[in-house]
């Protein structure tokens, strides 16, 4: 039987960019996949990067799609209507996610995707739908564990720790490091995990002089993530749509002055679980 792969499709936060400056690390923004099977796509994210999938790997056939969001901003949710397997009577979306204030998983998706921000609404698709509103969770989907666990962000925001037969990932994009409650959230997540994926949008000048409060984070914070939940290996994610290649190799550099095995997601990158 083939190994669950990881990929990563799409790894800039806020908005997607393009040019030669870019390309190495890539312009999309978040989305990542597992392919649990041969019928079974796990997805965290609907960011632009969904549209790699489509246009790449995705199955033919019936497929059951598995749709984790961390929160509804609009960066993670701008490819789902992009996405054509959302379009086939065949397939069926779970989408899963936290509640805002007294809005559901459903009402949040169902309100942002709608006219007029886009043509049509995500219930003209064709696909089935159903809709799951998580609190601290784990979802079985064959050999794949998901595991959720909110954190700091505006509007909220859910990590997602993925189990597979042979290594797990927690992916925690878009969080602020300093609420000691989703640190340790966030800790006891990753603790035992091989890789965690954390934001790490800013620089600590950038942050310090301008973005605290925004919800995103330093690598110095991904960093003291990583220590303190003892993984093995940092991935920094949420690339600022402002940073060159060049500029994100030289924080994946300073990075390492921290935690050693550290590096930068980009579009493209496959892990086996």
């Amino acid at each position: 039987m083939t190994r669950p792969t990881l990929t990563f499709r799409g790894v800039r936060g806020s908005m997607p960019v393009s040019g030669n400056q870019t390309h190495r690390h890539g312009g999309h923004t978040l989305c990542i996949d597992v392919v649990a099977g041969d019928r079974t796509v796990v997805l965290i994210d609907g960011g632009t990067g969904i549209t790699r999938l489509d246009r790449e790997t995705a199955p033919t056939g019936p497929t059951e799609y598995h749709v984790f969001l961390t929160h509804y901003h609009w960066d993670h949710l701008q490819g789902l209507l992009f996405f054509r397997p959302l379009f086939d009577p065949d397939n069926h979306f779970t989408f899963y996610g936290h509640q805002w204030d007294d809005m559901s998983c459903r009402e949040a998706i169902e309100g942002a995707l709608r006219p007029p921000w886009f043509p049509i609404s995500i219930q003209d698709t064709a696909a089935d739908k159903a809709y799951v509103t998580l609190g601290e969770t784990t979802v079985e989907l064959g050999d794949i564990k998901v595991t959720a666990a909110p954190l700091r962000h505006p509007q909220g925001v859910t990590s997602y720790r993925i189990d597979g037969p042979n290594k797990s990932i927690v992916v925690a994009t878009d969080c602020e490091r300093g609420e000691t409650a989703a640190d340790e959230r966030l800790r006891l997540l990753a603790t035992g995990a091989d890789i965690l994926v954390h934001d790490a949008q800013y620089s600590p000048e950038e942050y310090e002089d301008h973005y605290v409060g925004w919800g995103h984070s330093t690598w110095v914070q991904a960093a003291q993530a990583a220590h303190e939940a003892g993984v093995k290996e940092l991935i920094l994610v949420s690339h600022d749509p402002a940073r060159t290649d060049d500029e994100i190799d030289n924080l994946v550099e300073l990075a390492r002055g921290s935690f050693p095995d550290t590096r930068a997601a980009f579009e493209g990158l496959q892990i086996e679980l």
